[in-house]
């Protein structure tokens, strides 16, 4: 009965120190949750990354890329589009001028075959058209638009375009 007696004698200081040991108790919970809460934000973030660059490396292991090379004729004007890229390109096709005519609807020449394949070429015939450029345009799997453009100066590189959302990406 002792105990009893003192708790009841002593139920101030008890509560006091009950209401204390609450407080740290709500301290230590709220410091936890800060924690884990920035822990999981910082893994959500290095899953993020880690999921972007698993993408654009399966991307990159499937992107075609189209380079033209003179023919075999050497007639200027002749060409062989090469895939040098490890996927394939599809819905293969070109126009005389650069990407900046795309808005003007201009005449589309196909290419046959439309889908080549990795290591593959298919010949371009330009030969007896008035061209300072052409654009060949092409799509990999992943859907992308994808450009090649191919100037007549031979000192002027090739541009290779890719469509990454809503902007382009030139590759060097």
């Amino acid at each position: 009965m002792g105990v009893w007696k003192w708790l009841n004698c002593n139920s101030a200081a008890v509560q006091s120190l009950a209401a204390l040991g609450s407080f740290a108790l709500t301290f230590v919970t709220i410091l936890v949750l800060i924690i884990t809460w920035r822990a999981v934000k910082r893994q959500a973030a290095a899953a993020k990354e880690q999921a972007e660059a698993a993408r654009a490396q399966i991307e990159a292991s499937l992107a075609p890329l189209l380079v033209a090379e003179p023919g075999s004729s050497g007639v200027v004007g002749d060409f062989q589009l090469v895939n040098r890229g490890p996927g394939v390109a599809f819905k293969v096709f070109f126009w005389l001028g650069g990407l900046d005519v795309r808005s003007q609807e201009p005449q589309f020449f196909a290419v046959q075959p439309s889908t080549v394949g990795p290591g593959n070429s298919v010949p371009v015939r330009i030969a007896g058209r008035p061209w300072e450029a052409f654009t060949v345009h092409y799509k990999g799997v992943d859907r992308a638009s994808r450009w090649t453009v191919v100037y007549r100066d031979p000192t002027k590189p090739q541009e290779y375009v890719v469509s990454k959302g809503l902007q382009e990406v030139y590759l060097s």
